[in-house]
């Protein structure tokens, strides 16, 4: 069956009422659609450490993804933590490992590693968080970047293992996802270069005896006709135009390969039949920005050849902002049932 996910705003900017974020999780939590969530990370966002929790406290079906940075913490506490956290969600957790494409954004949090080591860097973090969770005894490790003794801890993940989702677009990322990745998280693009990538990730995925399941992420601008679509995604144009400043964009400083491969694509402004980069160009490569435009025959056809392609789960929001909106709970209930 496909799966849907979304996002969730963390607080807003001088947000010190915890209210709006409740109501946001609890509107999601009546979803009967969305079945996981994803919670972001930035070095200048409200640590997604205490928003998860604060979430999963105040929700019954609630399962984040919580992106992690490895090198924001020692790997050993990392999987303290997320074992932890798995108990707490009563195993609906899963980790989006974010290895970071702004060298500025990862030097405010004193990490001063350059690119071209965070993968190698990355992948050991991951040996140990994993070997941390399955180890019986207690174990030594002494590796490039980390050395931990004894390690030991009382709390497994009630998985089993925390599942492990991330994305990329460079050579290292491919690697480092065929190796430790359960699902691959791919940026939106034309059916021709999402096939394109996921052979590319499967084939370094049969290199380690390893199968891989795919999302990919799109914002959905639906209407009963296609000028009422193409109203309401000019309509957000506008508005992320005129409001210098507000919305969440790429900075310059992101050198990563999946954001250049982003404005490739913004060349044209309309690929396939309804795939449309113009927030793409106008927000400078952000990762979600592509966008669907069309009736709901036309977008859930869509889906469905993503979905023929190998597409397993969809992260999609809508608006402006990147978030959730429970107008799209009916076209999602319908797309789960015809896609399955």
């Amino acid at each position: 069956m496909v799966e849907f996910f979304t996002g969730l705003q963390p607080l807003e900017t001088g947000e010190t009422d915890p209210d709006r974020l409740l109501a946001r999780v609890r509107e999601l939590d009546r979803s009967e659609v969305v079945d996981r969530v994803l919670v972001g990370y930035s070095s200048t966002w409200p640590h997604n450490h205490a928003t998860a929790p604060f979430a999963l406290a105040a929700s019954e079906k609630f399962a984040p993804i919580v992106a992690h940075r490895p090198g924001v913490m020692p790997p050993v506490a990392a999987a303290r933590y997320f074992a932890t956290l798995d108990v707490l969600a009563r195993g609906r957790l899963a980790i989006n490992v974010v290895v970071g494409g702004s060298d500025k954004d990862l030097r405010r949090e004193s990490d001063a590693l350059p690119k071209s080591e965070r993968y190698r860097r990355a992948t050991e973090y991951l040996d140990v968080v994993r070997r941390t969770w399955t180890s019986t005894e207690p174990f030594d490790h002494h590796g490039e970047y980390y050395t931990a003794e004894a390690v030991k801890i009382l709390t497994k993940p009630v998985q089993g293992q925390v599942p492990i989702f991330m994305g990329g677009e460079s050579d290292d990322a491919v690697e480092f996802g065929a190796r430790h990745a359960d699902l691959y998280m791919l940026w939106g693009e034309p059916f021709a270069g999402t096939k394109e990538r996921i052979d590319r990730v499967r084939e370094a995925a049969a290199r380690h005896d390893r199968d891989m399941r795919f999302s990919l992420s799109l914002r959905l601008f639906l209407g009963d006709t296609d000028d009422d679509a193409w109203a309401l995604a000019r309509s957000v144009e506008r508005q992320i135009a005129e409001a210098s400043g507000k919305f969440l964009r790429s900075s310059s400083a992101d050198t990563s390969v999946g954001r250049q491969r982003a404005l490739a694509l913004t060349e044209e402004e309309l690929h396939d039949d309804c795939f449309w980069t113009g927030l793409t160009k106008l927000l400078g490569g952000f990762a979600n920005s592509q966008a669907l435009v069309g009736t709901e025959e036309r977008i859930l056809n869509t889906l469905g050849t993503y979905r023929d392609l190998g597409i397993g789960a969809f992260l999609v929001t809508t608006g402006a902002e990147a978030s959730w909106d429970p107008a799209l709970e009916d076209f999602l209930a319908r797309a789960k049932k015809e896609l399955a």
